[in-house]
């Protein structure tokens, strides 16, 4: 029997992405059971929007909940407990899910021992050089199914803009930590939901368009907040065990006595090592353009793998974008790494 499917969308002053994702939630097939909506205190007009939405919904039960304590954690349990399927599925206020999402992420829950269900992450059309960075770089997932017993700080973490988790198993956990209002929280959903013996399978068929942000201030605060969660998460979750990337090197010991996450070969990095180099043998200097004209290069290679045209020198926007982003979550990293006194570098 086909299970009962409730859908939970936390919402936040989502005026300017909901006039693509309400199209995209009402095109559903399958639709879900239910769709829920938790207003998280917007001030826009994101209320009326949705009481409209709900007002002429003809093919799903829709709720608009409020919700008047800040956070997504919050806000997506206020969803979750107001749910009755058996499966919750979560997406965000700027996502944008795939007509046969439903169908192809509650698909292996047909497997007892599946407690969570992941899908692919993709890019609505960008406009601008920030969006446009955002759906070359950010939230990239891979193309082939997969399925995971174990968070590590590469792999067996996904996002809440593409999940669904069976509601018994979810209250049993006590749903998302609130104590982090966003960044981690999902990640640390997927953590626990395997300490109970349940796997998480990725499956890509199951694809969500995601409106990424548009200007470079909110991008940054975004990477901040990741890279600071890294280090929460590895207190949380990794007593010890060695993570190490660094160009052409990735080394994994999940038995060093210690823990650490030491990405070397972030952008922003590379980019202070060239310095670094120029600045102790001045003819060194040369690296450092170089490697701007790599990047330059390799962005253009991506964006015409994924039809995009970019001019030359709106290229040279994206890697300030790409440099930018990296400083700000290596910020948030080491500023996490001092908080929560994990090598989280």
């Amino acid at each position: 029997m086909t299970p009962r499917v409730s859908v939970v969308v936390p919402v936040l002053d989502a005026a300017r992405t909901l006039p693509r994702t309400l199209p995209a939630l009402a095109a559903l097939a399958p639709a879900p059971d239910e769709l829920i909506f938790v207003d998280n205190g917007s001030t826009d007009d994101t209320p009326r929007r949705l009481e409209a939405f709900a007002a002429g919904a003809t093919r799903a039960n829709i709720v608009v909940l409020r919700e008047p304590r800040r956070g997504a954690s919050v806000a997506r349990n206020a969803g979750a407990r107001a749910a009755t399927g058996e499966i919750v599925a979560f997406t965000d206020a700027d996502c944008c899910p795939r007509a046969d999402w439903l169908a192809a992420l509650t698909a292996p829950f047909a497997d007892a021992g599946v407690g969570g269900v992941a899908g692919r992450l993709l890019s609505t059309p960008p406009a601008g050089v920030v969006e446009t960075f955002g759906s070359l770089f950010t939230l990239q997932l891979p193309g082939e199914k997969s399925r995971h017993t174990r968070w590590t700080p590469w792999a067996g973490g996904f996002p809440t803009a593409n999940l669904a988790v069976r509601r018994d198993l979810l209250q049993r956990l006590g749903g998302f930590d609130e104590s982090v209002a966003i960044y981690g929280e999902d990640y640390d959903l997927c953590a626990r939901l395997y300490a109970t013996g349940a796997a998480i399978v990725y499956t890509p068929d199951a694809g969500v368009e995601h409106q990424h942000r548009v200007a470079l201030r909110p991008m940054l605060r975004q990477a901040f907040g990741f890279g600071r969660s890294h280090a929460w998460l590895m207190r949380r979750h990794v007593p010890r065990g060695l993570w190490l990337a660094l160009p052409r090197i990735s080394l994994a010991r999940p038995d060093f006595p210690l823990p650490g996450w030491i990405e070397g070969a972030a952008p922003d990095k590379k980019a202070v090592a060239l310095l670094a180099l120029g600045l102790a043998w001045r003819p060194l200097l040369v690296l450092l353009p170089l490697y701007g004209g790599w990047l330059w290069w390799d962005i253009g290679r991506r964006a015409r793998a994924r039809g995009l045209e970019v001019p030359w020198l709106g290229r040279w926007g994206l890697v300030g974008c790409l440099l930018a982003k990296a400083a700000a979550m290596t910020g948030g990293r080491w500023w996490g790494s001092l908080r929560y006194g994990r090598a989280c570098l």
